[in-house]
């Protein structure tokens, strides 16, 4: 496999949430952990060779406890103002020798295989293969996005812009991928939205890793 990262975008503080997103008490698919370490789990599993999980520092504390060999954690010192681009800023000096990134933020379902793996496909290799691709449902982009490694050098200059503004820019390079998977839509930032997904009462896992 190629040299594959995935990045999770955790730095923000989840205020309406009540809490921050990626200590989300997930329990889909196995023994209750949190959110960020599900996401990683996923891709670990499937379409990746490494994963970048980055958070602000106490919450990097709480999941360091959850890491195994191929997930990596950054604490995010970037002001807040800067939103994910900061935290993809942070990613961006880990990737010297990736070939092929995933970007998401935490707060969203962890992709299917079958979605990456039709991103990576339209991704492909080479001069004229797109620097982006982006997927699409019922014609509304959604995440996780994949990118050529190369095309994520803007976040080592200063003033990171927002990733939707980069890949405006990128113009042509950067295309949608049509998906048949709404979960690419799903995002939660209040209490409610997260349990419509998690159908249970939203809790959150703690220092002490409980």
């Amino acid at each position: 496999m190629m040299e594959t990262v995935a990045v999770v975008l955790a730095a923000g503080k989840g205020a309406r949430l009540g809490g921050p997103k990626a200590l989300l008490r997930w329990s889909a698919g196995g023994k209750p952990r949190p959110l960020a370490i599900a996401h990683a789990e996923a891709r670990l599993g499937a379409d990746c060779t490494r994963v970048l999980i980055v958070a602000r520092k106490p919450v990097v504390q709480a999941l360091i406890s959850f890491v195994v060999p191929g997930i990596d954690l950054l604490v995010s010192t970037a002001p807040d103002e800067q939103g994910p681009a900061g935290s993809i800023a942070t990613a961006a000096g880990r990737l010297d020798a990736a070939e092929r990134v995933l970007v998401f933020p935490v707060d969203t379902v962890p992709a299917k295989a079958t979605t990456v793996a039709s991103l990576f496909a339209r991704l492909g290799t080479g001069g004229a293969a797109p620097l982006a691709v982006r997927p699409r449902h019922g014609g509304r982009g959604g995440h996780p996005v994949a990118l050529q490694a190369k095309a994520l050098e803007r976040y080592r200059e200063p003033n990171p812009p927002p990733l939707r503004d980069h890949l405006q820019a990128l113009g042509e390079a950067c295309v949608d991928e049509d998906v048949d998977d709404p979960d690419v839509l799903v995002d939660f930032d209040t209490p409610s939205e997260a349990m419509r997904v998690l159908r249970t009462p939203v809790t959150f896992f703690g220092a002490d890793g409980k």
